[in-house]
């Protein structure tokens, strides 16, 4: 009888790894994705800044606005990044603990 228990508890564990991978798989794609969503917006800034200072003959005006703006859309993308994974983390333990109430 043990070993069947046991058996079992091995099959749950194994069931509960396949299902984990995917999600962490997902979510560390996501993760690895923070580098260009602070980058892009702040290059772009600058270099459609630069190139509208360069096509008005401004000193560096637009390049410093947009730099600005582009870090602002850059931090603006961090934040709605944490706050989704803050959602996921909050719904994966609510299953938890769902899972264990039953």
């Amino acid at each position: 009888m043990v070993k069947g228990s046991e058996e079992g508890k091995e099959e749950r564990a194994d069931k509960e790894r396949e299902k984990l991978i995917p999600v962490l798989v997902r979510e560390g794609l996501g993760v690895l994705t923070i580098g260009w969503d602070l980058a892009i917006p702040i290059f772009a800034g600058v270099l459609i800044g630069h190139a509208l200072d360069s096509w008005l003959e401004t000193t560096y005006l637009f390049t410093l606005g947009l730099l600005t703006m582009g870090v602002m859309i850059a931090y603006y993308n961090l934040a709605r990044l944490i706050h989704r994974l803050n959602v996921q983390d909050r719904k994966r333990k609510q299953e938890k603990e769902k899972g264990k109430e039953e």
